[in-house]
């Protein structure tokens, strides 16, 4: 082996590469889903985690441990589902093994992608073999044992495909049930896809897919640091042009818009002039404010300004406000859904859900918005658990506890049976979990291919039902689909109640 070192810029450039090339296969490895419902996220949720890192780290910086520190951190923070939590757990595991090198040899880089790989083990609880970090095991270890053979990083990364490649195909041998599907591991070719795309960088003829170009922050006071809390909110003004076509503009009453604004913020000031309506309101939730405001008409202006960058100018800190003992997070997506948690008891909701996994920076953001000393989270989806346990481990100005609710109906069964007035979080954790296990969840959905799982017949567009990880039914309507599936659940026969 050569002497060759790589610096930031190198690293930076090979993290780049294998994004892009993640990003162009992002569909592809949707598709690669275990069962055929429409719910394949994992190249999604992959691309978006890496994305952030990208974007937030500085591709001029020459010091490989500053350049992995950063790009690790805005992985964290950008990771969702499963497979984003593991690779930006990968990631923080590289950038432990560069921390403080200026430069790093082809062997150290091996050996901060060993890293990686235990970082990546140490956050799942119960690692599977046959899944991303079985391929980016042997793609690492076997590389290693190869050390010989590797002359420049050029060389290094063709053995790391290879192996990976290797690794990957092997996959549907460690878990019968890719091998039932006729598919490979999501994750694990998303893994193969992002160090492809590192060696393709290395070529004199590659052309990456697209140019990436950061967000530019340019020209913005930026006197709001990170460990900082959104303690005032932002200034939302706004003039709205009222539309005929959106609203009875004659029956219109500026009160009933006070009103519902008074649930999302203070300090309102709003005008109603023929069919233009001023307002200024200070709210958490500007999103909210415009979105309600566009069910009347069309925004003519609009300045969304967070206070505390101002605040902080001239007024400098100022002491918190006294902190409730206890809230809850929950994770929920639609209109309906969310006001039913909200009715029932939650402090806040995350919007999320299937295909759309909240970013452990979406919970943070949250978090910053409660002023608790203890912050229960409600998930509501097995595919974000872990992005909101590492969110909370994140987090340092309130106690985050991750109730591992797995659907909308197990966390409605946990805040149907909350108690705040418990004097320990412990006892409040205990009552909201009770009875989680006795909540069995059962989806209706359309097939996406055709398919055999556990001995059930699946074509293309029919309806199925599963629960969990089990298909229950497949019929060609959605009635008959979901009457089989009562019939098929698990202690049908001890439940209670159906919802």
């Amino acid at each position: 082996m050569t002497g060759h070192k790589l610096d930031g810029g190198q690293i930076y450039n090979l993290f780049l590469n294998g994004y892009l090339n993640l990003k162009h296969n992002m569909n592809t490895i949707d598709e690669l889903n275990v069962f055929p419902v429409p719910d394949g996220d994992t190249g999604k949720n992959m691309t978006a985690t890496i994305e952030g890192g990208v974007a937030g780290a500085n591709k001029d910086e020459t010091n490989v441990g500053a350049l992995m520190e950063s790009f690790s951190r805005n992985t964290l923070l950008a990771a969702r589902g499963n497979s984003g939590v593991i690779l930006s757990q990968f990631v923080r595991g590289i950038a432990k093994g560069t921390k403080g090198k200026d430069s790093i040899t082809i062997e150290e880089f091996l050996y901060a992608l060993n890293s990686g790989v235990n970082s990546a083990y140490h956050s799942v609880v119960k690692p599977v073999e046959g899944t991303m970090l079985t391929v980016m095991r042997e793609g690492c270890e076997h590389t290693i044992k190869q050390l010989n053979h590797i002359t420049d990083i050029n060389s290094c990364l063709q053995l790391i495909v290879k192996n990976m490649k290797k690794s990957l195909k092997n996959t549907p041998e460690l878990l019968p049930i890719l091998k039932e599907a006729g598919v490979v591991d999501s994750g694990g070719a998303g893994i193969l896809c992002i160090f492809e795309g590192m060696l393709m960088s290395l070529s004199e003829d590659y052309v990456p897919f697209e140019d990436f170009v950061p967000a530019k922050t340019d020209g913005i006071n930026m006197n709001y640091d990170p460990e900082q809390l959104l303690t005032y909110g932002y200034c939302t003004e706004f003039i709205l042009q009222l539309q005929r076509s959106k609203t009875d503009i004659s029956a219109f009453n500026i009160q009933d818009m006070i009103t519902y604004l008074e649930s999302l913020g203070n300090s309102i000031v709003a005008v109603n002039e023929d069919t233009i309506v001023k307002v200024h309101v200070h709210s958490f939730e500007p999103e909210k404010v415009i979105a309600y405001a566009r069910t009347f008409g069309e925004l003519v202006t609009i300045k969304i300004e967070n206070m505390a960058v101002s605040h902080n100018d001239s007024h400098g800190d100022t002491s918190d406000m006294p902190k409730e003992k206890y809230a809850v997070l929950c994770v929920a997506s639609g209109e309906g859904i969310i006001n039913y948690f909200m009715e029932s008891g939650a402090t806040a909701v995350v919007d999320g859900g299937q295909t759309n996994n909240p970013s452990a920076e979406d919970f943070v953001a949250a978090f910053k918005k409660i002023n608790a000393e203890h912050i229960i989270v409600l998930p509501n989806n097995s595919n974000i658990v872990m992005t909101a346990e590492q969110a909370g481990k994140m987090y340092k100005e309130a106690q985050v506890h991750v109730i591992k609710t797995k659907s909308i109906a197990e966390g409605y069964s946990a805040l149907s049976m909350m108690d705040l007035t418990l004097d320990t979080v412990e006892e409040v954790i205990s009552e909201m979990t009770c009875y989680l296990s006795n909540v069995t969840t059962g989806y209706v959905t359309t097939a996406t291919r055709d398919a055999v799982i556990d001995g059930i017949e699946i074509f293309k567009d029919d309806y199925i039902g599963l629960t969990n990880d089990t298909i229950m039914s497949d019929c060609p309507d959605k009635i008959e689909a979901a009457i089989s599936l009562l019939k098929n659940l698990p202690d049908i026969d001890d439940k209670q109640v159906v919802t």
